[in-house]
């Protein structure tokens, strides 16, 4: 099974759609052609990927110690804590390592792929998919080949050739650091079993780098076709060889895309997709035969005409049902997402820890990649035939808890040139999960301030209401104000200048304890002063309004602070005592907590008291009709 962290891992997490995202800048931006991203989305934004940073490559098998460790007699608790995890195989030495990454200056790539120097293309070897300047994990390759005495491609086949719209090549790596190239190499010589796992940049959040119960160090696996993969600048990429019933299962998979787009005279049809709001206990088929057509809405990715899996929540939009999608900037955790995801589905929207996640694939693959995998195929990739794949097989490739099967590849960059079988949407919750506080609405909530340094003591938190202009007898503020459009009041009215209120200092909203002026309490008699308006989300603001959209003239809300110790790292988002994928890892996956975090005054660690968020927020931005 397939599966796209739409709204898995981050989106069902938080506030997502802010604002346009410019991450990964050049020093000319491309031209792109418009979107029609205003139709289908919360907010209208255009994004503009560049290919430039660097990506990192890594070659062979990752050797696992730490997974070897846990499912062998040997692993006990050996701090006495309740769990047998990475801290106890730290304190006895067994630790992961990644080996040694290999670095990709994407400049560099792209100016030595420009020149066409394999033959495969000035660029990318997929012209028909991406633009000029972007790439995929194949053309990721072919540098390493291009640039390295250590590996070759061999025995190139034409994607118009092999019959699954992808390439066929052997790869030979000097493995054993000889020199030379032969069966000393063991399966690395002149193998046609070459293919790739994928691992994003998730930042400094660190609770998901799991052997077990999370994203495995060396990345996900999948049965994509590498050459239509899009790389991202900062992503890690390993390039390995697999074992032959692994790369006969994924070659099935692509042949039944391949079949299904033959059979259908070229037109790409999803015969079902289902969907389920119970958090997955039920599925109704809420479309059958979906005819999927692209919408171009990553024109500054890929060529017009390709199609992608979010168009399939596009044209079900066209089809009669309202597939409502948002965009995530650079989060809070610093990883630099940019891309569109699923956000409400007739009518239904992800709110902060609750939201769609998607899955896609071959209804006979869908249980491939999971714990306690059986692979219950055949070792030919077929799903009856004979003999079935070994115990030992399936544990080597297809064992995963999630991670090993697309769960952070997100739709907008996910081409479907063939179509899946099944399209599957279920609303799902992560408040159990990861300990999440519920932000709903004029619910009421309280905070301890007594940590700030001014020693404050309980706060009552809600969202309050903004004047009716048309009845309210009082000064509402209009666009002639002076400070029309700035949000931090405080930065004019203050006590050195109270004007009005009868001369004395502003009122603060000493009732819910406050002892500080709050904008969005002014703005509950005078207006919001021209905020613009809510996008549909509810709570976490900070998620996205963090990096690269800091919203301007808002006091301390979104001032940097830094944070040490792990007794004030822990209870929050990213990190929290002990419970399975909660345990902070590095990236090779070897048990690593927090020392110190430089935060937003609004995060998962502190809240401040003139922004409150989402309460400050939820006041001056309310969302209005979708």
């Amino acid at each position: 099974m397939k599966k796209s962290n739409l709204a898995f891992l981050l989106p069902v997490l938080l506030a997502s759609a802010c604002s346009d995202d410019d991450n990964s800048s050049t020093t000319l931006d491309p031209v792109v052609p418009p979107s029609p991203v205003s139709e289908y989305s919360t907010i209208d934004i255009t994004p503009k990927a560049t290919f430039d940073g660097t990506v990192t490559a890594y070659l062979g098998r990752f050797e696992d110690k730490y997974r070897d460790w846990r499912l062998s007699p040997d692993a006990i608790d050996v701090n006495n804590d309740g769990h047998v995890d990475e801290e106890d195989a730290l304190e006895l030495g067994i630790l992961n390592d990644l080996g040694t990454p290999i670095v990709i200056d994407a400049k560099k790539m792209d100016a030595l792929l420009q020149t066409n120097p394999d033959g495969l293309g000035a660029g990318t070897a997929r012209p028909d998919i991406f633009v000029d300047g972007h790439y995929s994990a194949f053309d990721v390759l072919r540098y390493l080949a291009l640039t390295r005495s250590d590996i070759k491609l061999e025995n190139i086949v034409p994607y118009e050739e092999t019959g699954l719209d992808t390439y066929q090549f052997a790869v030979s790596w000097d493995q054993n650091g000889d020199g030379i190239f032969d069966s000393q190499d063991a399966n690395s010589f002149n193998s046609s079993d070459w293919h790739f796992k994928f691992k994003f940049d998730g930042g400094e959040k660190r609770r998901v780098t799991a052997s077990l119960d999370g994203i495995a160090p060396d990345g996900e696996s999948n049965y994509m076709r590498m050459d239509q993969f899009w790389v991202q600048p900062g992503m890690n990429l390993r390039f390995q060889p697999f074992i032959k019933e692994f790369m006969a299962r994924k070659n099935w998979v692509m042949l039944q895309e391949t079949e299904r787009l033959k059979v259908n005279g070229g037109k790409v049809i999803i015969p079902e997709v289902i969907s389920s709001t119970d958090y997955g206990a039920t599925y109704e088929t809420i479309l059958e035969d979906l005819e999927v057509t692209a919408h171009n809405l990553r024109p500054d990715i890929f060529k017009p005409g390709v199609i992608t899996k979010i168009d399939i929540f596009l044209s079900a939009t066209d089809a009669g049902h309202k597939f409502v999608i948002n965009y995530w900037p650079t989060i809070s955790t610093k990883s630099p997402v940019g891309h569109f995801a699923l956000f409400s589905v007739d009518g239904k929207d992800s709110v902060v820890g609750e939201g769609w996640i998607t899955d896609f694939g071959e209804k006979d693959a869908e249980t491939d990649f999971a714990p306690f995998a059986k692979c219950d195929f055949g070792a030919d990739g077929t799903t009856d035939g004979l003999p079935k794949v070994t115990h030992e097989a399936c544990w080597s490739e297809w064992n995963y808890y999630f991670g090993g099967n697309m769960v952070h590849l997100m739709t907008d960059v996910w081409v479907m040139n063939q179509p899946s079988e099944v399209a599957r949407i279920a609303y799902k919750s992560h408040y159990t999960i990861w300990e999440m506080e519920d932000f709903n609405g004029n619910k009421i909530q309280e905070r301890d301030f007594s940590q700030d340094e001014d020693g404050s003591d309980i706060a009552v938190l809600r969202t309050l209401s903004l004047p009716d202009e048309a009845t309210s007898t009082l000064p509402i503020l209009k666009e002639s104000h002076f400070g029309w459009g700035i949000a931090d009041c405080e930065s004019c009215h203050n006590d050195t200048a109270p004007k009005g209120h009868g001369g004395y200092s502003w009122p603060v909203n000493s009732v819910d304890g406050f002892n500080e002026i709050q904008p969005h309490y002014c703005a509950s008699c005078h207006g919001n002063n021209g905020a613009p308006a809510g996008h549909q989300e509810t709570a976490r603001c900070y998620w996205c309004h963090s990096e690269d959209q800091l919203p301007k003239n808002h006091g301390d809300a979104y001032a940097k602070k830094l944070i040490t110790g792990v007794e004030n790292l822990e209870g929050n988002l990213h990190s929290y005592p002990k419970a399975g994928s909660a345990i902070t890892r590095d990236k090779n996956g070897n048990f690593a907590p927090y020392t110190e975090i430089l935060s937003a005054t609004n995060s998962d660690w502190n809240m401040s008291k003139a922004f409150p968020d989402p309460y400050s927020c939820m006041t001056c931005h309310p969302n209005g009709p979708k």
